[in-house]
Order: structure tokens, then C-alpha cells, then sequence
């Protein structure tokens, strides 16, 4: 099994470098191009973008602090910075990002002697707020471009899903939570799953539905809490397409603003909904296929798209990894102590 398994990475590994290959040849001019780009950037502008995200880790770490705290969670967000740091490795290096962030904060609360479930339900919700702020920034910039006469038509109806997804989730908890239904066992399932890689593999039932309990119970006294907690997501995003304005300064002169809207709001839909990790591939095509739409020729587009990337996604995965390294291991320092 292990055999075949090296046989079919190897094979994957070839086809994967075939294919680069032969877009690097088929596409050199505009390789060129983009390295021509590249090359006469105004690499200054760099400088402020990576500034914004030194100022966004600490916001959204102080962001999940305070939502932990709504289901008692108490944890600053310097404890809490490195564990979110070390989820953005997950992020990338699992085939389902969410199952890889729930486990990497669920294996820290154990650690920490926190409430297993506690933590699942709130590392969730920090995802629920996030998108519904995300939602509300993406109809700001949908009704800004629509006013202006430069609407797509294929942002709208991905959002409408988005929508209508999250709003389906919402209606799913007010029912266990508030009218006391039992959770399915679709949803028993996934947090069971979610909660063995973690280390929890005997998440009874009648724990699942306590904690649901205790969520509408939490919902209802603390809803200041969590306008504060939509308010900090909100900020979280206006620096990153404030990361994305420099960038365009950086390489096209000077700041569209419509098409600084369209290619953040593309760019987060396609994350969100896109089923490979983080929305690899199909993030980059959607954006630069955005930002071309605004009269930027396709290189420039492309290197707008990569920088962009590269800064939100791609730098933070190698102090992720260091940061999980570390994190697992002073767990298992943590265990053969104990075990002495």
C-alpha cells in the first residue's frame, strides 16, 4: 500500500511538472511580461502591505480573544496569536481547511485544560462572524460597483449562495439552541470527526447537545459582544484590502478603486466557496480574470493577484508551520514529563 501510494505521488508529482512545463513555454511572452513587471515594480509600496499585516495578526488574534470570552473562553490573544499563526499552515497543508484550524486550537485548549467543546464552538463562530462581516464588506463593494455602472454579474449570484448558506447555518443553530432541538447526526458526526484529530475521540452526544444549550443561553445575554466581534472581522478586512490597495500601487501606478473592491470581494467569495485549500488555482483565475476586466493587461493582473496571494497566504504558511512545530512540540515535551 505504502508503495503505491510513493508510485502515485511521483506520477501526480511529473503530470503536475509537465504541465508547467508546457504553460512556461506556451506562455513565455507573458512570463516575460511578468517578470518585466516584476522587475519595474515600485517595490516600496511592499513596505505599508506587509505593515498592515503585522497590524492584522494582533487584531484578529484579539478578534477570536474576544469571542472565545463569550463562551468563557478566557484567553488573551498573545496566547492566542501563535495558535491562529500555526492554523494558517493547516490552512494550506490539509485538504479541508476548517477540519485543520478546529483541531489546531482544539489540541491548544487541551493543553491548556480549556472545555474541548467550548473551544470547537467558538473557533466556529469566529468563522460564522467572519464571514457575515466578509458579507457585509462584499455587498458595500457589490452596491458601490453596481452605482457605477461596472456590477459582474458572476460575484452576485456566488454571494447569493454564500448567503444563503450562511443564513441556513444560522437558522440551523437558533433551532438548536434556542428551541432546544437535538443536533442531527449529520452534525454529531462532523464534530466527533472534528474533535479526533484533536486528541478527543469519546465526544459523547448528550455533551454535544449540553453545550448547544449553553450557546443560546450565551447568545442571548452577550449579543453586544458579538456586534463588537462583527465590528473587529469588519476592521480585520478593511486592512487586507487596504494590504490590496498597496499592492495595486505597487505594480500598475496607481489605485483603481472599483477594481480594488471587485478583485478583494472575488478573491474572499472564491476562498470561501471554492473547494481546494484556501481556493488555490481558482482564486488567481478569478481575480486576475476581475482585475483584467478593469483594462489591466493580463501580466499585470497576474502579478497584482500573486503579490496579493502571496502576502495574505503563502508567507504567513511558513511561520504557520513553525509555529505548529513548536506548538506540537511542547505537547509532546508536555507528555513525556508527565509520563515521567
Amino acid at each position: 500500500m505504502t508503495k503505491n501510494k510513493a508510485l502515485s505521488k511521483k506520477i501526480i508529482f511529473w503530470l503536475f511538472l509537465i504541465v508547467f512545463l508546457w504553460l512556461a513555454v506556451t506562455r513565455l511572452d507573458q512570463t516575460k511580461n511578468v517578470l518585466e513587471i516584476l522587475s519595474t515594480g515600485r517595490w516600496y509600496w511592499i513596505a505599508p502591505a506587509l505593515i498592515c499585516q503585522l497590524f492584522f495578526y494582533p487584531l484578529y488574534a484579539h478578534f477570536i480573544s474576544h469571542v472565545f470570552r463569550i463562551f468563557r473562553l478566557n484567553q488573551s490573544w498573545r496566547q492566542i496569536l501563535p495558535v491562529y499563526i500555526a492554523s494558517k499552515f493547516t490552512d494550506v497543508a490539509l485538504p479541508i481547511s476548517t477540519f485543520g484550524k478546529v483541531a489546531v486550537f482544539l489540541r491548544h485548549s487541551k493543553r491548556q485544560n480549556l472545555s474541548a467543546l467550548n473551544t470547537g464552538i467558538g473557533v466556529s463562530f469566529v468563522m460564522l462572524i467572519e464571514v457575515s462581516a466578509f458579507i457585509i464588506v462584499a455587498l458595500v463593494s457589490l452596491l458601490t460597483l453596481l452605482i457605477f455602472g461596472q456590477s459582474r454579474a458572476y460575484l452576485y449570484v456566488t454571494l447569493l449562495i454564500l448567503i444563503l448558506a450562511v443564513a441556513l447555518v444560522i437558522l440551523y443553530l437558533i433551532s438548536l439552541a434556542v428551541y432546544k432541538r437535538p443536533p442531527s447526526r449529520l452534525v454529531l458526526w462532523l464534530i466527533k470527526q472534528i474533535a479526533r484529530p484533536a486528541g478527543y475521540k469519546n465526544v459523547q452526544p448528550s455533551e454535544i447537545e449540553g453545550v448547544f444549550r449553553e450557546i443560546g443561553t450565551d447568545v442571548d445575554k452577550k449579543q453586544k459582544q458579538i456586534r463588537t466581534g462583527l465590528c473587529l472581522a469588519i476592521s480585520a478586512h478593511l486592512i487586507n484590502m487596504l494590504t490590496l490597495a498597496f499592492v495595486f500601487l505597487a505594480f500598475t501606478g496607481h489605485l483603481n478603486i472599483l477594481a480594488l473592491l471587485a478583485a478583494y470581494t472575488a478573491g474572499l467569495l472564491y476562498t470561501v466557496v471554492s473547494i481546494t485549500p484556501q481556493g488555490v488555482g481558482v482564486v488567481e483565475t478569478i481575480m486576475v480574470a476581475t482585475i483584467h476586466s478593469f483594462g489591466f493587461d493580463i501580466p499585470t493582473a497576474a502579478v497584482v493577484t500573486l503579490v496579493f496571494r502571496s502576502i495574505l497566504y503563502w508567507l504567513p504558511v511558513f511561520a504557520g508551520f513553525y509555529f505548529f512545530s513548536k506548538l506540537e512540540f511542547e505537547s509532546k515535551q508536555a507528555k513525556s514529563t508527565q509520563g515521567d
